[in-house]
């Protein structure tokens, strides 16, 4: 098998299964502006909806997800594919996390960060080198300390973490307690865009 075409199937192989159907629904968060020229993965939209009492995301990027972590080399790398979202699971500022009245993030329930670590090659444990996308979910305090209530990564959490494309989607667990009036907050390095869940 020709290098680019085994590159690709093992591409094809990494893509993830859609965990929820979207069809034309519209995004929440939209980011107008131009996608980057830079290393880093940039969101664009961030969409979401309530299916069965959990909270789904599909966070689309201005690049693929899988090709965000891997150099030109093909090596896997960290860093280059963040996102920071804070909820405000039940839609009312006046609980949570307090920042002040201008603060979009006021009223957030929980940090959702993501994130991803290039695991080296284990010629022992005939392993390949790899990037795991991974996940973390906090809840807030109105101080702004985190309590840790759900880590996980796409390689053990298929059905929870999944990358197809430019889009990435996460299946929250159920215990975030988000509810259909939830505000949704994407905190990018120069300012922060707010939505609510329809």
């Amino acid at each position: 098998m020709p290098a680019a075409l085994g590159a690709a199937f093992l591409l094809l192989l990494a893509e993830g299964a859609p965990l929820f159907y979207w069809g034309a629904r519209a995004p929440v968060i939209a980011v107008e502006e131009a996608p980057g020229e830079g290393v880093e993965a940039r969101i664009q939209e961030v969409h979401a909806a309530l299916d069965k009492g959990a909270l789904v995301l599909r966070l689309t990027f201005d690049r693929a997800v899988r090709e965000a972590t891997r150099s030109p080399e093909g090596s896997p790398v960290s860093g280059r594919l963040r996102a920071t979202l804070f909820v405000d699971g039940d839609g009312d500022r006046a609980t949570g996390l307090a920042e002040g009245p201008a603060d979009p993030r006021t009223g957030a329930d929980l940090r959702l960060e993501v994130g991803v670590i290039a695991m080296g090659e284990d010629a022992e444990e005939k392993r390949a080198a790899t990037a795991l996308i991974t996940v973390t979910l906090a809840a807030l305090q109105p101080d702004g300390r985190r309590r840790a209530l759900w880590r996980t990564d796409d390689a053990s959490s298929p059905r929870q973490v999944s990358a197809r494309g430019e889009w990435l989607e996460l299946r929250l667990p159920l215990e975030a307690g988000v509810k259909e009036k939830a505000r949704l907050v994407l905190s990018l390095p120069d300012r922060t865009l707010d939505g609510r869940l329809r």
